[in-house]
């Protein structure tokens, strides 16, 4: 039976497990600079964070670019905010990163996922987008997800693969979705 604790209580136990995450979030920020820091895993990471991006600068279709940062945008907020779910359940971890966060791989998330999803959207624009939505989805969830984590960049805890192919379709939809919307003026 757990008994009610008063508010100033509450507000003890929550400073109690702030500390626990301030030191968690240190030890896992030492590992990173003194192990994993300039490791070939890590610089794969760090290719993986810039290497889209030129890709994109590149390739990208230069009259809708706005358009396309926006559902880029789009995914990384929805992939950031999931992924914090994820790690802080323990389904999964990011054990190796460019920089030295615990919740989120910021290679993954805020290059790989956007621009593989503006690169689909602009790619045959009006092709079905559920039929590019599950090559999205099955592109990122059955190979990408498990060639990181066959190389450390990734650890699947409590969690399966299909699993992350539904929300990745989901967030492919939801991106296709808003880059047909039409109501932006000019402020």
């Amino acid at each position: 039976m757990t008994t009610r604790m008063t508010f100033q209580e509450g507000l003890n136990q929550v400073d109690k497990a702030t500390q626990k995450i301030v030191e968690g979030n240190q030890i896992v920020t030492d590992t990173i600079m003194n192990t994993f820091l300039f490791t070939w895993q890590w610089w794969i990471s760090l290719a993986m964070l810039i290497v889209p991006w030129i890709i994109w600068g590149i390739f990208r279709k230069r009259e809708s670019s706005n358009r396309l940062l926006y559902t880029g945008l789009i995914i990384m907020v929805l992939s950031a905010i999931l992924d914090t779910f994820g790690v802080e359940n323990g389904n999964w971890s990011y054990p190796v990163k460019v920089i030295p966060s615990v919740t989120i791989s910021y290679s993954f998330r805020f290059s790989v996922l956007p621009v593989l999803a503006m690169f689909f959207l602009q790619f045959k624009p009006d092709f079905n987008p559920f039929v590019k939505a599950i090559i999205f989805g099955g592109l990122s969830a059955y190979i990408g997800m498990p060639i990181l984590a066959a190389i450390d960049l990734y650890k699947k805890v409590d969690w399966a693969y299909t699993y992350s192919f539904f929300i990745l379709t989901f967030m492919y939809l939801i991106a296709h979705w808003s880059s047909r919307m039409n109501n932006f003026e000019k402020i």
